[in-house]
C-alpha cells in the first residue's frame, strides 16, 4: 500500500518520526487515506520537485511522490567541501520540505503511462493525474569510471556529490601543505556544472589564507582533452 500523508502543520512532527513503509493507523492525524487522482502529480521531492509543488498547490490538488525520509539541499555540499558548512546543515526532514497543502506519497515511481495519465508505483499503486511533473534528478554513477568508486574517500580522491562525500574533501583540503590539486570537469551532463569550478576557487581561497598556495599547483581538467592550470 502507498503511505499517503497530508502535510498539515499540526502533524509534521509526528510524521517525521515514522519509519519508511510503516503505517500508524491508531492516530488519524498522522495518517489519512486519499484519492488516487490528483490534478498535479510531481515525481520527485528534491529541491526542484518541492519548488514546483509549492507553486501548484493554489491551482488544484497536488501529490509529491518521494520515498526518502530526509531531504538534502545538495548545492550546500560545495560549501561542506570547503569547510564552510557541515553535511548536517544540508539535511532536513522531508516532511518539512513538502508544501503544506500537498499530499506526500512515500513510495517510488516504477513506470509512467502518459497515454492514460497514469503513474505506477513500486508497491503496486496506481495514481492518475491531469498534469505530470517529472523532477527525479540525476543518478550519480561513480561505478562508470574504472576504479573511482573504490578510490573515493581514500588517497586524496574526493567528490562533493553525495551526502558524506564532501566531508572527505574538507579533510584533504584542511591538511594539505604541498603538491598538486586537480579538479575535474566531465564533458557529460552532470549536476550543477558550476560545482567543479566553485570548489576549486574555494579551495584556492582557503589555501591562500594559509600561505600554502606558493607550494601548490591547482588545476582544472575540462572534458577529456584540455587542462587549465593556475599556481
Amino acid at each position: 500500500m502507498i503511505s499517503n500523508f497530508r502535510c498539515d502543520q499540526n502533524v509534521r512532527h509526528c510524521i517525521s518520526m515514522l519509519k519508511l513503509g510503516t503505517r500508524d493507523l491508531s492516530n488519524p492525524l498522522v495518517l489519512r487515506r486519499f484519492a488516487s487522482h490528483y490534478k498535479f502529480v510531481v515525481a520527485g521531492g528534491g529541491s526542484g520537485g518541492c519548488a514546483v509543488a509549492s507553486n501548484l498547490v493554489n491551482h488544484g490538488s497536488v501529490a509529491v511522490i518521494e520515498p526518502t525520509l530526509h531531504h538534502y539541499y545538495q548545492p550546500m555540499w560545495t560549501l561542506v567541501g570547503a569547510g564552510i558548512k557541515k553535511t548536517a546543515d544540508s539535511r532536513n526532514d522531508q516532511i518539512n520540505c513538502i508544501p503544506g497543502q500537498a499530499t506526500w506519497l512515500r513510495t517510488s515511481v516504477s513506470s509512467f503511462n502518459p497515454d492514460d495519465n497514469t503513474v505506477m508505483t513500486l508497491d503496486g499503486g496506481k495514481i492518475t493525474y491531469d498534469y505530470l511533473v517529472v523532477a527525479l534528478g540525476l543518478e550519480v554513477r561513480f561505478d562508470k569510471i574504472k576504479g573511482l568508486k573504490e578510490s573515493l574517500g581514500t588517497n586524496g580522491v574526493c567528490s562533493n556529490y553525495g551526502p558524506g562525500n564532501a566531508d572527505y574533501t574538507w579533510e584533504v583540503l584542511s591538511s594539505i601543505k604541498s603538491g598538486k590539486l586537480l579538479f575535474t570537469f566531465p564533458n557529460a551532463p552532470i549536476k550543477c556544472a558550476g560545482a567543479p569550478q566553485k570548489i576549486m576557487y574555494l579551495a584556492e581561497s582557503h589555501l591562500r589564507k594559509g600561505w600554502c598556495e606558493r607550494f601548490l599547483h591547482i588545476g582544472l581538467s575540462y572534458s577529456t582533452t584540455s587542462h587549465i592550470w593556475s599556481t
